[in-house]
């Protein structure tokens, strides 16, 4: 199959949207679409889903697909979209790569399997049938929590060997200087992402990154601060990233808390019904709850300063 290269993406937030549930614990399609709008009311380039903060891992195929055509729907061709096409399966893959093309999608996302790894002449086998199931652009997430990712000559190894990848969401230990280095080998047209290491945000914008791809509650304050930064003010933009630092320090402990406290903030802000998430591990007991709130109460102190 030919690649057919569409607009290539722009720079700017691609925000990774939440999966409301209600009590019942079904997918609540409403909250949903009230994130899209609210996140695109708030400057956001472009979204990715459904992904790891999307609780992607405990949701049924159908329910994925449904999601996916939900957000294409609504985004209407408003903003980019990045459809989320990760699994260990190839088949599954396979069939969200095929839906990217069905509503349009800009790209599909997926994820470097944890076990290849380990595994690397296998790498290049599970993506090759998956690029050749779609001409839409891929990108490839390069996500290990507590380890380097790819090397640079495995990276080139895929850039050759599959025509329609674009770039990589780079999510690995440390992420800094991987940008600069993926940047370097591979010039100015490889799309380079980064998402967990949002953390690291300025040191990403300085070492030339095309996205930050963070979650969907704080579109407004991520948009104000590289608004900031691409406008040359790149000390106003540190002295209010600084300022969200503390919300990330606490969302950023493991992915568990992240989920919860963002769709809690969601709730504070009238866009998700409830709090209600999937992916197990996580309470709430008295001492995290008043940080968590004191946070939330921090974030949107700053949301009204900037909007």
């Amino acid at each position: 199959m030919n690649a057919t290269r569409r607009p290539t993406l722009e720079p700017g937030i691609i925000s990774v949207l939440q999966t409301p549930f209600k009590p019942s614990g079904e997918v609540d399609h409403d909250s949903l679409c009230r994130l899209i709008e609210d996140a695109i009311r708030c400057g956001v380039a472009g979204f990715l889903a459904p992904a790891v903060a999307s609780e992607v891992g405990y949701l049924s195929p159908d329910e994925r697909e449904r999601i996916v055509r939900i957000i294409g729907e609504t985004i209407d061709g408003r903003v980019r979209f990045i459809v989320g096409a990760s699994s260990d399966d190839g088949a599954v893959c396979r069939r969200f790569a095929a839906l990217a093309a069905s509503v349009n999608a800009d790209a599909y996302l997926v994820a470097v399997p944890a076990k290849l790894y380990a595994r690397p002449t296998e790498i290049i086998p599970f993506f090759s049938p998956i690029a050749a199931s779609s001409d839409v652009p891929l990108l490839i997430q390069d996500l290990e929590w507590n380890g380097p990712g790819l090397d640079l000559d495995a990276i080139a190894d895929l850039k050759h060997a599959l025509p329609t990848l674009i770039g990589l969401k780079i999510e690995t230990v440390p992420s800094g200087p991987k940008y600069t280095a993926v940047r370097d080998a591979f010039g100015p047209d490889f799309f380079i992402a980064g998402g967990w290491a949002v953390q690291q945000w300025i040191e990403a914008l300085d070492r030339g990154i095309d996205a930050m791809i963070p979650e969907s509650a704080m579109v407004g304050v991520y948009a104000a601060i590289l608004n900031h930064y691409q406008a040359g003010r790149r000390d106003t933009a540190l002295t209010l990233f600084r300022r969200l630092l503390p919300v990330l320090a606490f969302t950023n402990q493991e992915i568990a808390t992240s989920i919860a406290f963002f769709k809690r903030l969601l709730v504070r802000r009238g866009v998700f019904a409830h709090e209600t998430m999937r992916h197990p591990g996580f309470t709430w007991d008295d001492y995290n709850t008043r940080i968590a709130d004191e946070l939330i109460d921090l974030y949107r102190r700053l949301e009204a300063e900037v909007t």
